[in-house]
């Protein structure tokens, strides 16, 4: 490659280099909104960034006594599992000095990211206050709309019902709820629609309207026992497909208004590992400059691609909230890439120490890296895959943002490290000193030096 050429394409890539970092970092006004950077929109977790409080306190016209407060905990935990939170608190509180008899529930949480850096506390007091919902699920049917006729008591009706995804049609954007029904739900409700050409569904959680009765229904409308409807929104969804699979409590808990809490690791968590994982970065940058001296500036650059990539990453991969375990994930990444630098260093050393010239060691000693690179990133990355499946919170966070760092930096090491490599030593015309390449006496003799 041209001198010329390599210069130009180094300069396009440092810039773009540039602005993904400048992108990682500044924050500037976008309209009546404010950018936070790549690190700002990143999705934390409730025990890296705190969250918000709320407390549950039985209410005065509760009409059934608390038998066993841990299967209410359990039951509240089971219903924020299904709606996607992993790390969160619930616990049972009692005020000694009160001489109450019943606990209240302390859940703590944290609610979504925006991309400005603006932690969601509507959608996460919604679904506080759905998982603890207080009422029986209710069918009611008939032929007209809002029917008040009970229906469907006689066992169970609902098998299942969860979240299936959006639609578009045209202008319009709907989240769709697939209800199962059990085998005499699906019975019994076909009977009533085959025997009525006009027909009205409407499903009440105590008070609650789940699916308004203002639409007909005929058996066209069930397919494979299932019964699909839609709301306006991802989260009504996910609460309407959570309340009829679960039902309600037994209990009636007035909930409270929010308030803030830090990390139960402790405070200032986030901005802690931000510093800690900064330092990381750049005594991985400095041992490799001391290592490979000049060619230490390719591991550099590699190094800040990398790390603009991975938080890109991180906000682009749908569902990622970053916990402590993700943390320790992303640490143990830089060191799988650190690691890549070492082999690839290494492998160009022993090619130029054979008798190589600088271009063709640079050129094997890629080559010869490929295996072990990709092969310790393919064993890694399935190990933590299957980590990912079956574990759940801070862990199963941590899986996946190490599977994804395995993979990137894999991709790292063996392209972009070897593009600036092959870019740099074409401005430096191969000049050995730039690698710190030496041979034996013998080698330079056999390689006419």
């Amino acid at each position: 490659m041209k001198k010329s050429k390599a210069i130009v394409l180094l300069t396009i890539a440092l810039v773009i280099t540039a602005i993904l970092t400048f992108l990682t970092f500044a924050r500037f006004p976008v309209g009546t909104k404010n950018f936070n950077g790549f690190l700002g929109a990143i999705q934390t977790d409730y025990d890296l960034s705190g969250g918000t409080a709320y407390t549950l306190t039985l209410s005065d016209d509760n009409v059934n006594d608390v038998d066993d407060v841990d299967e209410v905990i359990n039951t509240l935990k089971y219903r924020l599992n299904l709606l996607g939170y992993e790390n969160y608190s619930v616990k049972a509180i009692k005020d000694v000095d009160a001489a109450v008899e019943d606990y209240d529930i302390r859940i703590e949480a944290r609610g979504s990211v925006s991309r400005f850096g603006e932690v969601d506390t509507d959608t996460l007091a919604s679904d506080i206050k759905v998982a603890a919902a207080y009422g029986e699920l209710t069918f009611y049917g008939g032929t007209s709309q809002n029917p008040t006729e009970q229906i469907l008591d006689d066992g169970t009706p609902v098998a299942d019902a969860y979240y299936m995804g959006v639609s578009n049609n045209g202008d319009s954007t709907t989240y769709n709820v697939n209800i199962k029904f059990s085998n005499y739900g699906y019975d019994a409700l076909m009977e009533l629609l085959n025997a009525n050409s006009t027909y009205y569904v409407q499903i009440n959680l105590g008070d609650t309207v789940l699916l308004p009765g203002t639409s007909a229904l005929s058996s066209s409308y069930i397919n494979d026992k299932s019964l699909i409807i839609t709301t306006g929104s991802e989260a009504s969804a996910r609460q309407a497909a959570l309340q009829i699979k679960t039902g309600g409590l037994a209990y009636k808990y007035d909930v409270s208004d929010g308030e803030d809490v830090s990390s139960p690791l402790g405070r200032n968590l986030e901005i802690k590992s931000i510093i800690t994982i900064s330092l990381f970065l750049v005594a991985i940058i400095a041992a490799m400059f001391v290592i490979d001296k000049k060619y230490g500036v390719v591991s550099c650059l590699s190094t800040i691609a990398f790390t603009d990539i991975y938080l890109f990453l991180m906000i682009a991969i749908p569902g990622i909230k970053i916990s402590i375990g993700g943390v320790i994930g992303f640490a143990l990444s830089t060191v799988l890439l650190a690691d890549g630098f070492m082999i690839i260093s290494k492998r160009i050393k022993e090619e130029f120490a054979r008798g190589k010239t600088v271009k063709s060691a640079v050129k094997t000693g890629f080559k010869r890296a490929l295996l072990p690179i990709a092969g310790t990133a393919g064993i890694t990355a399935a190990s933590a895959f299957i980590l990912f499946a079956l574990t759940g919170g801070a862990l199963k966070n941590f899986a996946l943002v190490f599977a994804v760092g395995t993979v990137l930096a894999a991709a790292i090491n063996l392209l972009v490290s070897r593009m600036f490599a092959n870019l740099i030593l074409a401005i430096v015309k191969y000049d050995q000193s730039f690698l710190g390449l030496k041979r034996t006496d013998k080698n330079a003799e056999e390689a006419g030096e």
